[in-house]
Formats: C-alpha cells, structure tokens, sequence
C-alpha cells in the first residue's frame, strides 16, 4: 500500500505550468506584503508622527530608500505594486482632504506636503529599486 502511495504524490514537475503558478503566488505574497507595510503602514504611521510638519518630507523619502532595499533584496519588481500604491494614495488623499473627513479634531492638513511626501515616497521605491537592480544587473555581465 505504501509503495502505492509515494507513487501517487505529485511534485511542481507533474503539473503542467506547476513551477510559473508557484512563482506567480510568492510574487501575489509579496506584492500583498509590500502593499500592507511599504505602503499602508509606513505611510500611516509617518503621517500619525509627522502630522502637518515638514519633516514627513525626509522621513518619508528616507523610509523610502529602506523599502527600496527590501525589495531588491528580495528580487521584487514594484511596477505594478507602483500603479497599486498611485491609485491607493489618490484615494487616500482625497478622502484625507475631504470637507467631511472624521478627523475633524486635528488641523486642516497641508495638501502640497500631503502630495509632496506621499508620491515622492512611491516615485523613490520605484527609481531606487529599479536603479538598485540595474546596478546588480551591470555587475554580474
């Protein structure tokens, strides 16, 4: 019955495209990681720190070159994860700019900071990524 059974048990190999599937789920793994902590989570927690300053400015930049580096790392191309975050962030910023934001008790937030920030941090991983991987790419020719 044993010998039956391992003869039964199917690997990547066996199934037709076995290897491209699993490949395209650790990419859709790592496009849901990279959305929820590049993007939902640095940008919220910078904007809950920095508030109306204009140090969100280089904090936001900074944190950029850290999840620039991450993904390389993890050989990740954002090109779509960029178009993603472009609408994400329009949507967030036009609920954060709405006359009837629930956030009422804070101060009115500074829309060209808000912008500047927002889509230099997502403009940086991008061009700091694809800079990063295009250097790694020159040194292995």
């Amino acid at each position: 019955m044993s010998v039956i059974l391992s003869h039964m048990i199917l690997g990547l190999d066996d199934i037709a495209g076995g290897h491209e599937i699993l490949a395209f789920l650790i990419w859709l793994g790592f496009t849901a990681l990279f959305y929820l902590v590049g993007y939902v989570a640095a940008l919220n927690v910078v904007d809950d720190i920095t508030q109306n300053s204009w140090l969100k400015v280089p904090a936001m930049w900074g944190l950029s070159i850290v999840t620039a580096g991450l993904m390389s790392i993890l050989d990740y191309n954002p090109l779509i994860l960029f178009f993603v975050m472009c609408v994400a962030n329009h949507l967030r910023l036009k609920n954060l700019t709405a006359p009837d934001n629930e956030n009422l008790d804070r101060l009115p937030i500074n829309k060209p900071l808000y912008y500047i920030a927002s889509y230099g941090y997502i403009f940086l991983v991008l061009g700091i990524t694809h800079y990063i991987d295009f250097r790694n790419n020159l040194q292995g020719l």
